[in-house]
């Protein structure tokens, strides 16, 4: 990393630079008035100028009272020497879902721990009149410290309000991730809150496998989502495969609400398993599973095989089996005798039958036991 000593708005002086875009580049900086970190994005000059953000002054007033655990802080806006707009917002140290991602498929309680944050961050920006209109991974933070805050934080919030979209569209440039765009964002119809749960949904979906659902240019991408809803891998659990599908339903009316998701994705954190198809499998323990058939398939136990036995007694153990066993067959054949003696007892003038004298060679411990088991039950007849 190499450390500028720009300063920007004789305040806030860059460090080093965290992430870049098609409409912005976003620094690490030090606010030398309150000696924090903060993050400032730096938009390209025929996009926003500092002009054009201080003519949305209302707009961002608006943004930065926005206050949720999983929502990255709008402090303010302001320019730079060349005129630029810059966001000043909150520093989040840690990464994001792109970089995440780019090490494979997350595990799905993770999924869903960073899915329910997002979409309660969503739930509350919607029922402040706030579309977001650019959910991708890249806009979804994973803080380093999350012991006692939220798993994930959405940042990013209000671009669309505050960049003039006859600039965006003038220069070629579309606000919001393509591979992302709900199909009517992408036909060019008015943002919605349903259209942010949409691309939540799309990022989710490639959380779990690790493929975007919706690759190649911007218009392959939206040709893609308008002619087919995303494929939902039928070895995901139930639970999970009907939310994604309602999540990413072409038509709006079929989703369900940024608060509905945030419910359903909660209750995924702690009931879901291991999705069967996730590759990670194959790092783990082999432990034996077994899954319920009905009525829920979400729910995978792992089966309690009996602890083995220490090397040094299983010898000793198949020693007392065998015992245990010539034992039983002893008093099995001492029965038998002594029910013949009482028929014969009872039936003097019946044929008697041949004596049992001896019993056939058996090798081993057994035929020992039958030996003494011989000489102490011989039956004779009298004449």
């Amino acid at each position: 990393m190499t450390e500028s000593l720009d300063l920007i708005a004789a305040r806030y002086r860059l460090r080093d630079r965290v992430g870049t875009g098609g409409m912005a580049e976003v620094y690490r900086a030090l606010d030398e008035s309150l000696g924090r970190d903060v993050a400032l994005k730096i938009f390209r000059r025929e996009l926003a100028e500092g002009e054009d953000l201080h003519r949305q002054q209302g707009e961002i007033r608006l943004l930065a009272r926005l206050s949720h655990p999983s929502l990255v802080t709008l402090f303010d806006a302001v320019s730079d020497d060349r005129g630029r707009g810059v966001l000043v917002l909150e520093y989040v140290h840690g990464s994001d879902v792109r970089a995440r991602l780019a090490r494979g498929p997350l595990p799905p309680p993770e999924v869903a721990a960073i899915g329910a944050d997002v979409a309660r961050a969503l739930a509350y920006i919607h029922g402040q009149g706030v579309v977001h209109r650019d959910i991708s991974p890249a806009n979804i933070l994973l803080p380093d410290d999350n012991a006692s805050g939220p798993t994930a934080k959405l940042t990013d919030l209000g671009i669309a309000r505050l960049v003039d979209d006859a600039k965006i569209t003038a220069t070629g440039s579309v606000i919001g991730t393509a591979g992302y765009m709900s199909p009517e964002q992408a036909e060019g119809r008015p943002a919605t809150p349903a259209g942010d749960v949409y691309s939540l949904g799309l990022v989710l979906l490639e959380c779990l496998t690790g493929r975007r659902e919706f690759p190649g240019s911007g218009v392959e991408s939206a040709v893609a989502r308008l002619a087919r809803d995303p494929a939902i891998p039928p070895a995901l659990p139930a639970a999970w495969q009907e939310l994604l599908r309602t999540m990413t339903a072409r038509d709006p009316d079929g989703r369900p609400t940024a608060a509905e998701a945030a419910q359903r994705l909660s209750a995924l954190v702690s009931l879901q398993a291991p999705a069967l198809d996730d590759p990670s499998l194959a790092e783990l323990p082999t432990v034996a599973m077994t899954v319920a058939a009905a009525p829920d398939p979400t729910k995978v136990l792992p089966a309690n095989p009996a602890p083995d036995q220490p090397a040094a007694a299983k010898p000793r153990m198949r020693g007392r089996r065998a015992v245990q066993l010539v034992a039983g067959l002893a008093l099995a054949v001492a029965v038998v005798l002594v029910v013949v003696l009482v028929m014969v007892s009872a039936h003097g003038a019946t044929p008697r039958p041949d004596p049992v004298t001896s019993y056939p060679a058996v090798s081993g411990p057994l035929g020992e036991h039958l030996k003494q088991l011989e000489k102490q039950t011989s039956v004779t007849y009298a004449p």
